[in-house]
């Protein structure tokens, strides 16, 4: 056998036992063979099942590697391609490409939820479809709640993120915000198309592409109720598409010592709803043997009556430095009042303040900064 490159090319002629291997293998065929010994000369020894080959190959390999083969040319010099298995990186990059163009942000559905609420009060929602949303919108965690301190930790583990884990671990909540999303399209695809398939509920897979949900386009025949229940169904789709693409983006990397989680939590306030976008890195040390960790926060939220801002903290050791921005200058003016409230409550968690400051500007602009200050003290 004979793999040129990503090639392996056999057989091992002292061995007749391999022969029956060798006569049935077919063009396109997959295999699963393990590596014997290291290339020697251009020479590998692999195992097939229960059969020991000899394999001419470039590639180097080490033993008791696993390979995937390709049967690309059958008789009596077959040759085999090796299959290799796509990094994380592109199976993020794929996953990507196919949720991004899908994606909503979370306010918009929110706002769709409240204004088919607020329209009809829901009667013209089928009861199921109706049920699935006020249980959707009740449990959103309230930021008038007085125990919303204490459910902030619950709300972001069951904030979509952590979905799939819990659904293995089998520690779901009835409040998985992303489930519910799930259930309530379950609910709907029937409704507006009697052939779909329930929903899923697992991350698309680069090598196994989502369908799209073959949904009727709207007409003018269509009834007022099958219209509503399509552009929810878009909403839906949209929000599981964004709750996605925050997943995607907080998966493990290839540097251990770098790592990024992303949430977005939806916020009831009054009667509307707003979303916490926060966002944790963790740099490790840039140097060896060193074992300072770095770790930033930032959070964007936009509450009445305070407008846009963004908070960034970043810890390192017992030493925290914060900068908060502000897009109205009321908000502040507001802020720079309680900087040293925040500093004492800082100190009394035992932490080291190193910088605590407060700007007017844009809250969505991440590297804006006066010139003459920066997010870090040195002698952090």
């Amino acid at each position: 056998m004979q793999i040129p490159d990503t090639k392996i090319v056999l057989p091992l002629p002292t061995l007749p036992s391999a022969k029956p291997l060798l006569q049935n293998l077919q063009p396109g065929q997959i295999l699963q063979g393990t590596v014997l010994s290291e290339n020697l000369n251009g020479s590998i020894q692999l195992k097939i099942g229960v059969t020991r080959l000899l394999a001419q190959t470039a590639l180097s390999v080490r033993v008791g590697q696993p390979l995937t083969l390709q049967v690309e040319k059958a008789g009596d010099l077959p040759e085999l391609r090796v299959l290799t298995l796509p990094s994380l990186a592109e199976l993020k990059t794929a996953a990507l490409k196919s949720v991004l163009p899908r994606q909503q942000p979370l306010p918009e559905l929110f706002k769709a939820l409240t204004q088919i609420v607020a329209d009809s009060g829901g009667k013209s929602l089928p009861p199921p479809v109706r049920e699935a949303v006020e249980h959707l919108l009740t449990r959103v965690v309230s930021l008038n709640d007085p125990s919303f301190k204490a459910q902030l930790t619950k709300a972001l583990q069951i904030s979509g993120t952590q979905t799939e884990a819990r659904l293995i671990e089998q520690n779901l909540v009835g409040n998985d915000f992303k489930l519910n999303l799930l259930r309530l399209i379950g609910i709907i695809k029937p409704l507006i198309n009697p052939q779909a398939k329930p929903a899923d509920l697992t991350l698309p897979l680069p090598q196994q592409p989502p369908v799209p949900i073959p949904t009727p386009a709207p007409s003018p025949e269509m009834s007022s109720t099958t219209r509503l229940l399509l552009d929810l169904f878009k909403h839906l789709d949209g929000a599981i598409a964004r709750i996605q693409t925050n997943q995607l983006s907080s998966l493990p990397t290839e540097d251990p010592t770098r790592q990024v989680w992303q949430f977005e939590l939806p916020i009831r306030q009054d009667k509307g709803f707003e979303t916490f976008h926060i966002r944790i890195d963790c740099d490790g040390p840039h140097k060896e043997g060193d074992s300072a960790v770095g770790w930033s926060l930032t959070l964007h939220m936009n509450l009445r009556p305070l407008g846009p801002m963004r908070v960034r903290l970043y810890l390192l050791g017992d030493a925290i430095s914060t900068v908060i921005w502000c897009e109205r200058k009321k908000t502040s003016g507001l802020v720079r009042q309680h900087l040293d409230k925040l500093r004492t409550g800082l100190e009394s968690a035992g932490l080291e303040v190193k910088k605590l400051e407060s700007f007017q500007g844009d809250a969505n602009n991440e590297y804006e900064l006066p010139n003459e200050h920066s997010l870090l003290n040195v002698k952090a």
